[in-house]
């Protein structure tokens, strides 16, 4: 009996420093990929852009500004804990939906939904718009019979995020996230056993759909 105590705590302790170690990766991750950006050249640049271009086209000024907001989240979020406050998340959600929208003249089938109160939540930053970005990489945004759907639902301290798109034949867009392996990854480290996330994924059509403990 004793012996199985301690096998059972050096278990635990391994697990332990197993995820320790995993955080500290990611946290890596984020922080090479931070890193390559200089973000005093970068938002100096789109200022001076912002400046240049309102003058003669209004729409790609907002443009301009929606890119800056978007970058500016990106480089820069993650309070305490490394967690942001989910209205700041889905404000991401929104910058980027509404910035290809101006990209291609409003002709986007995406249907963005929120429900319940997302006030004083906290979450892990960039974890939602991975899924939105996989949905821009991969689906069909012009027909309106199968728009991309993008639902999400708090009620109390539960999270619950839907993804839909059905999938196109043509190049695919360009993505600058992190993906979804290394969103699994940021789950799994972060939200041990507060998560659960399931893929659909066809040859016509992918889903996702994540619950989470807040």
């Amino acid at each position: 009996m004793s012996y199985a105590i301690r096998v059972q705590k050096q278990l635990r302790m391994q697990e332990h420093q197993l995820r320790v170690q995993e955080r500290g990766l990611l946290e890596a991750d984020i922080a090479f990929l931070k890193s390559q950006i200089n973000p005093h050249f970068l938002f100096n640049a789109l200022n001076f852009l912002y400046a240049q271009v309102y003058p003669l086209s209004e729409p790609t000024a907002k443009s301009v500004l929606l890119l800056s907001d978007i970058m500016r989240y990106a480089l820069n979020e993650g309070g305490e804990h490394g967690k942001v406050m989910l209205d700041k998340e889905i404000q991401h959600l929104r910058n980027y939906v509404a910035l290809n929208q101006l990209r291609f003249g409003h002709k986007l089938q995406v249907q963005l939904q929120v429900e319940g109160s997302t006030q004083f939540l906290l979450i892990l930053p960039l974890v939602l718009i991975t899924f939105v970005e996989n949905c821009f990489k991969h689906g069909e945004l012009f027909d309106a019979a199968y728009p991309v759907l993008v639902q999400v639902r708090v009620q109390e301290n539960q999270l619950t995020f839907f993804t839909s798109n059905r999938k196109h034949g043509g190049p695919v867009e360009h993505s600058t996230g992190i993906g979804i392996d290394n969103t699994r990854r940021r789950l799994a480290a972060i939200y041990p056993g507060r998560h659960q996330l399931t893929v659909h994924d066809t040859p016509e059509s992918y889903a996702t759909h994540l619950t989470l403990s807040l």
